[in-house]
């Protein structure tokens, strides 16, 4: 059986070559964002989270799955994206229906919210004999869900951050799509521009090895989707325009885009044409 692990982790950089998987295409059963409703939290908070998918070649129905939440087990080090290591992980099943979730039918292509939610308690003890360092930047609380669609088996995982910090990490916002520079009325026509407009990047700060505060901010980054068509820059900085590349189709058309600031905030945009 074939694994895919769905890692979101944006590289800024396309291929023009038709024999690589186009990521923008919306035409398999795919995991597009984990959402949560925090980021970051205190030791012993929690988030709500939820599944943004695509389906537009199920034909409605339901998707059974799986998830499991532990303490991160060093994902960044090179870790498997496991919860096996921890005793006390938390399991449950969690299914998607792509008929009766929240605008997900014929007319919207079976793409959208899933309304199943799911709550991720952190353990008020994550903290416990961590470096102040560590306390201070955070220890990384996974969940990972896993489903069997086509014979595939569909992996995605959604960390949350437990720190020390007072000020939290929280989503940016998605407040219009524009093509060629106005808010989005219809299809895109091939060689139109597609940019954003969105929250601004937040200011935070980052404990280093010697215990000194440095000063950081946000790198939002967008992933660009189409069910029909092309664009030029699938991955891509929020404040870049991109280009749409096809004749837009006469049937029903998805465009979304989901901006991601590199700290666990999610927003999500979707219009349908």
């Amino acid at each position: 059986m074939k694994i895919i692990f769905l890692v979101f982790i944006l590289t800024l950089m396309s291929c023009a070559d038709d024999s690589f998987k186009k990521v923008e295409a919306l035409n398999t059963f795919r995991i597009l964002a984990i959402t949560a409703s925090n980021s970051e939290v205190a030791p012993g908070g929690s988030s709500v989270l939820q599944l943004y998918v695509s389906d537009t070649k199920g034909d409605g129905r339901t998707i059974s799955g799986t998830l499991e939440a532990c303490i991160d087990p060093g994902i960044a080090f090179g870790a498997t994206v496991s919860c096996d290591h921890d005793p006390l992980k938390a399991t449950a099943a969690y299914s998607i229906d792509t008929i009766n979730d929240a605008d997900l039918g014929v007319g919207n292509l079976y793409t959208g919210f899933a309304t199943a939610t799911y709550t991720a308690t952190i353990p008020a003890t994550i903290l416990l004999g961590r470096t102040a360092r560590e306390q201070y930047n955070g220890v990384s609380y996974i969940v990972n869900f896993s489903f069997t669609v086509d014979g595939l088996t569909v992996k995605s995982f959604k960390r949350i951050v437990a720190t020390s910090r007072v000020s939290l990490n929280s989503n940016p916002t998605i407040s219009n799509v524009l093509i060629n520079g106005n808010g989005a009325s219809g299809k895109p026509n091939k060689d139109d521009l597609l940019s954003l407009t969105s929250s601004t990047a937040e200011d935070y700060s980052y404990q280093n090895v010697d215990d000194s505060l440095e000063a950081r901010s946000e790198t939002l980054e967008v992933a660009w989707y189409v069910s029909e068509g092309e664009i030029n820059k699938p991955k891509a900085y929020s404040s870049e325009t991109i280009r749409y590349k096809s004749i837009p189709p006469t049937s029903t058309m998805l465009l979304i885009t989901v901006l991601r600031d590199g700290r666990g905030g999610i927003a999500i945009h979707r219009e349908v044409f």
